[in-house]
């Protein structure tokens, strides 16, 4: 998985560059135009299992020039009904950014915090929440104004150049129980830490989560888990900021896939074009994978 390595990237990219030209040489990111993309395959275990992909990926530009909205959002299911979760989920929240587009709002944060408390309220209402949840994250663009909002682990990674290469300049939180605070909620709610990698229900002990952030999973709740996004607002540097790549895990969990890693991939295919961005992703870790769905949307800044 990402990693360490890809730690590293929340501070001036790391290693990427040494990386970068190891695998492909030199050479200018090019400035693609505005835009989205985005790619889904199930994963390995459900294709063998018969279980469809419980991933739901949403890339949309509403308008266009200067008064056009990227969009991209991934939410990733999980449970019995996790491929119903993910698509009420992503319906639901690309639904209220449009209606509050529609009304002239202009705030990116409030589209992105709207469009997940909507989602939120619609999910835990419905018949599939109490055994069921996905992890989401949202990306709205207008402008120069970025915001970010997301629960789980569908990791969002901003990607700038350098030195003509590209590197990871911002990347979203994971909420795992690697992550100081987010452990710390969980003990302090009393939940069980099992094997330093699940939150096991004190109730049920049969029911665990690899994620300390759902939406969904409401029998979780009382062992701190929370639906609530963690939130990110960001002014873009057009001279430097190129793509965002929104993923699920199914991607960032591969063997040797991280973010410096992603931004090489993205960095030679966006050469192409950008429909070839998480196309290329993707192909990165279908040697024997992706073992888990995996989903991936770009956007061109």
């Amino acid at each position: 998985g990402k990693g360490d390595e890809g730690r590293e990237a929340r501070e001036e990219g790391g290693g990427a560059m040494g990386l970068f030209k190891a695998c492909f040489g030199g050479g200018e990111a090019p400035r693609l135009k505005r835009g989205v993309a985005t790619v889904s395959q199930t994963g390995v275990m459900h294709e063998q299992g018969g279980v469809p992909n419980q991933d739901t990926g949403v890339a949309e530009e509403v308008g266009s020039g200067g008064d056009g909205v990227l969009i991209a959002c991934v939410f990733d299911g999980h449970g019995d009904d996790g491929h119903e979760i993910s698509a009420l989920a992503a319906k639901l929240a690309l639904d209220e950014i449009k209606r509050m587009l529609g009304a002239g709002e202009t705030d990116v944060t409030k589209m992105v915090s709207s469009s997940f408390r909507v989602s939120n309220e619609g999910v835990d209402r419905s018949q599939y929440a109490r055994t069921s949840g996905c992890t989401g994250s949202i990306v709205v663009v207008r402008g120069k104004e970025l915001a970010v909002g997301n629960v789980g682990d569908s990791s969002v990674v901003l990607m700038a150049t350098k030195k003509n290469n590209l590197y990871a300049r911002w990347v979203s939180t994971d909420h795992r129980l690697d992550e100081p605070t987010e452990r710390q909620r969980i003990v302090d709610h009393g939940g069980i830490i099992y094997e330093e990698q699940y939150v096991v229900d004190k109730v049920e002990k049969n029911k665990g989560l690899m994620v300390t952030r759902t939406m969904g999973d409401v029998d979780m709740r009382p062992n701190g888990v929370i639906c609530d996004p963690e939130m990110k607002r960001l002014t873009l540097d057009d001279s430097n900021d190129r793509l965002l790549v929104v993923a699920s895990d199914g991607l960032w969990d591969e063997d040797g896939m991280s973010f410096q890693f992603a931004c090489s991939i993205a960095a030679k295919a966006a050469r192409r074009d950008l429909a070839a961005v998480p196309k290329e992703l993707l192909k990165s870790v279908q040697t024997e994978g992706p073992a888990d769905d995996c989903t991936i949307c770009a956007i061109a800044l």
